[in-house]
């Protein structure tokens, strides 16, 4: 378990130029809703604070507490997702009233990569 850090959110930091615009929060929002299915989102609502840590507690809380009805079908949304294998392996031993919050974590901060590669690699084709 020494890889896993509660409420570690320093990647974001190298990410300044993205985090801190809405639309890259709305397709965050996006691609969370997608590798779920379609059956979860994140709102996101003009009062909502754009601060790279305060917006990804937001989505970490929401996706924390949504995992438990995923149960049967986590795994192939964890593979959808493409966490890998030696974060899930991790958690084995983590007792259960952080597990959900170590796994939105992992799944917050791989879907933020999704997102930001997929951005870098759009502005660098413009």
């Amino acid at each position: 378990m020494a890889d896993i850090v509660l409420n570690d959110f320093s990647y974001l930091e190298k990410h300044k130029d993205f985090i801190s615009r809405k639309e890259f929060w709305l397709a965050v929002s996006e691609q969370l809703s997608k590798d779920f299915n379609n059956t979860f989102s994140v709102k996101l609502d003009e009062t909502t604070d754009l601060q790279g840590e305060h917006i990804a507690e937001i989505f970490v809380k929401e996706v924390e507490k949504e995992l438990p009805s995923y149960t049967p079908r986590l795994s192939e949304i964890l593979y959808r997702i493409d966490v890998p294998e030696a974060q899930i392996e991790s958690l084995k031993n983590v007792p259960e009233d952080i597990y959900f919050r170590c796994l939105a974590e992992m799944i917050l901060k791989r879907i933020i990569l999704k997102v930001i590669i997929r951005k870098s690699y759009s502005e660098n084709k413009a």
